[in-house]
């Protein structure tokens, strides 16, 4: 509720369209409580509908191609069975049909009935999804309800909320205000269904190394 609106949705599209939203630490959900939800949702649409899909190697270009035609018919299978159970599109929604190649256009997807692939599903690609709720309460409950915990991005200016956030939300690391990101001073990596053990940092060359135990008498 207390969040910087303008630089939580300017990261948001940043952190969502990584290498075309085809990144595992690239944002999936927005989680944004009711007080803040309308003011949140029209900054992040009207960024959505700044991007320009074309030719990746075009220097104007911010949404290229994905990988595979695969990953094309499953992320929009994805997407129709949200929208077939009653999600509402805010743009996008649909492949690219006027030009060749595995596009998708930036999409936004919300107001989810219960039982989605957004619940427990990742969409692999330049899909938002997102998700209102009344308090930090229902924000952190949800956040925790997926079976994944690669990383997640919360966003306060209130002190007071970040030792709850860093505590209760569970993935492998939380960034609090800023995007999640692989640096190699810093250990990486999830837990639930998103994995264990670490890699990069002193802890994950740990993870290189056999451990002697040695005891003397």
């Amino acid at each position: 509720e207390s969040a910087d609106l303008e630089a939580a949705a300017t990261t948001g599209v940043t952190a969502r369209m990584l290498n075309n939203g085809q990144s595992c630490i690239a944002a999936k959900r927005f989680i944004v409580v009711d007080a803040v939800a309308e003011d949140f949702q029209q900054r992040l649409l009207d960024k959505f509908q700044a991007l320009k899909v074309g030719d990746p190697m075009a220097e104007d270009t911010d949404i290229g191609p994905l990988a595979t035609p695969g990953i094309l018919r499953d992320l929009d299978q994805q997407v129709q069975a949200c929208i077939e159970q009653g999600a509402k599109v805010l743009i996008g929604g649909h492949p690219l049909s006027d030009r060749a190649g595995n596009f998708y256009p930036p999409t936004i997807l919300t107001d989810f009935p219960p039982g989605t692939p957004a619940d427990n599903e990742e969409f692999f690609g330049p899909v938002a999804l997102l998700f209102r709720v009344p308090d930090i309460d229902a924000a952190i409950k949800l956040a925790n309800s997926t079976v994944f915990g690669l990383g997640a991005s919360a966003w306060t200016t209130n002190e007071e909320q970040i030792p709850r956030l860093i505590d209760e939300l569970e993935a492998g690391a939380v960034f609090i205000n800023g995007l999640v990101k692989s640096d190699p001073r810093l250990p990486f990596g999830g837990i639930k269904r998103s994995g264990y053990g670490r890699e990069l940092s002193i802890q994950g060359i740990h993870e290189f190394v056999n451990i002697k135990t040695v005891w003397v008498k």
